[in-house]
């Protein structure tokens, strides 16, 4: 398998939802760097089409900071999400606002997560500039709501939320094409016949 179209189907799709306005924009969790001097080429979902287009592929970074719900890079992560925020939050209007609409933020991990993760996203929300973050993690009992739902919903039992953030895939079948992959080549490098293990 192209080892470039691989490492898209590990990259999360992040949506940001606008409790002002109730727009939902999504971006993949996409970053091109140039290497030499170190710049921010491109981030979210033009950066796939883009880096198809660069000839000097050796003196770029296609990076995905946020793969299979999990961070890898928090600098990268922190850019990326503070970008969104920047863009269909702060300038949702078309105008800079100068408050935030509050001081909290939500946000909701679909894959499981270990602890250390978990609280990487929380620090990371921190970062960003909120004082206070609520979670929905794949465990949280949504009470028959979809995702979607309990999002939207969540000011009727938190009170005003400024946005939030979805750590999600839209195509599942990226993620399972990945995770097969990697598991195929763990089997080579272990010397197990994968066709064992899968029965």
């Amino acid at each position: 398998m192209d080892e470039f179209k691989l490492v898209n189907d590990s990259a999360a799709d992040i949506r940001i939802y606008d409790y002002k306005t109730k727009t939902v924009h999504t971006e993949k969790a996409m970053m091109i760097f140039k290497r030499e001097p170190v710049t921010i080429v491109c981030l979210g979902n033009e950066c796939e089409a883009a880096y198809e287009q660069i000839t000097d592929k050796e003196n770029y970074i296609f990076l995905i900071p946020i793969a299979m719900g999990k961070i890898y890079d928090y600098p990268s992560s922190e850019k990326l999400i503070k970008w969104m925020i920047r863009k269909y939050i702060d300038q949702a209007d078309g105008k800079r606002r100068i408050f935030k609409r509050s001081p909290k933020a939500l946000i909701y991990l679909h894959e499981p997560l270990r602890p250390v993760d978990l609280k990487a996203y929380e620090d990371l929300m921190h970062l960003v500039g909120y004082k206070e973050v609520l979670v929905i993690t794949s465990s949280t009992d949504l009470g028959g709501m979809t995702p979607e739902q309990a999002i939207w919903s969540a000011e009727e039992v938190h009170g005003k939320l400024d946005c939030a953030i979805e750590i999600t895939k839209e195509e599942p079948l990226g993620y399972a094409r990945y995770a097969f992959e990697r598991f195929k080549k763990d089997c080579k490098r272990w010397g197990v016949d994968p066709s064992k293990v899968m029965g």
